[in-house]
């Protein structure tokens, strides 16, 4: 067989990204990924040689994207303030493109929260690390003297979880006579900045 082309290795990261997103990495078969991809799993096999190696190549590049939207939090040039409600914009447009990333993520770590404390240590830019950030906030008395972890964990929780229970919020929002859309995602953006906000006041 000749060279690899690009243009079916994408197409088989979209299309494994698709099906470990849906199954995860022991529910995936690679007859899956092959037939989604639309070519043959001896084709498959050429360019990926087991399922672990695939998985192992869309799953850098989920955090990748992830990890992307944090680098604004570690841009001196901005107030910290400024900087997470950028940083609420930034992960509302990601989860919105990808809503069944942050469930992935979770499940996957789940299983596996050795992969990825190593994947972490490898594209986590440091400065972008947002406890450290909001301690240096807080001692240099431009904000108020808050929990940085709890407030890390609750900004996290405020913008993943919609996304992670958008399947519930739909079924009830709909028994009441309500749609779960564009601008009930927008509310809830705009909510975790008030959030924000107050907790800086």
């Amino acid at each position: 067989m000749g060279l690899k082309d690009s243009t079916t290795e994408e197409k088989i990261l979209e299309a494994a990204k698709e099906v470990f997103m849906k199954y995860g990495l022991y529910g995936a078969r690679m007859q899956d990924i092959a037939n989604t991809a639309g070519i043959n799993k001896a084709l498959l096999h050429y360019y990926f040689r087991n399922k672990e190696k695939l998985f192992d190549s869309v799953f850098e590049k989920a955090l990748e994207k992830y990890f992307a939207q944090m680098t604004v939090i570690g841009d001196k040039s901005m107030p910290i303030k400024e900087r997470l409600m950028r940083y609420v914009d930034n992960i509302f447009t990601f989860f919105s493109e990808y809503p069944q990333m942050s469930m992935f993520i979770i499940k996957e770590i789940s299983i596996n929260p050795q992969m990825f404390h190593e994947k972490v240590k490898t594209l986590k830019h440091p400065k972008s690390l947002l406890i450290p950030i909001l301690q240096e906030a807080i001692d240099n008395k431009e904000i108020p003297p808050i929990d940085p972890v709890m407030f890390m964990v609750n900004l996290h929780s405020l913008c993943a979880y919609p996304f992670l229970a958008s399947p519930l919020y739909k079924v009830i929002l709909k028994r009441n006579g309500y749609e779960w859309d564009d601008d009930s995602q927008n509310r809830i953006k705009e909510s975790v900045k008030e959030f924000i906000s107050f907790k800086f006041q």
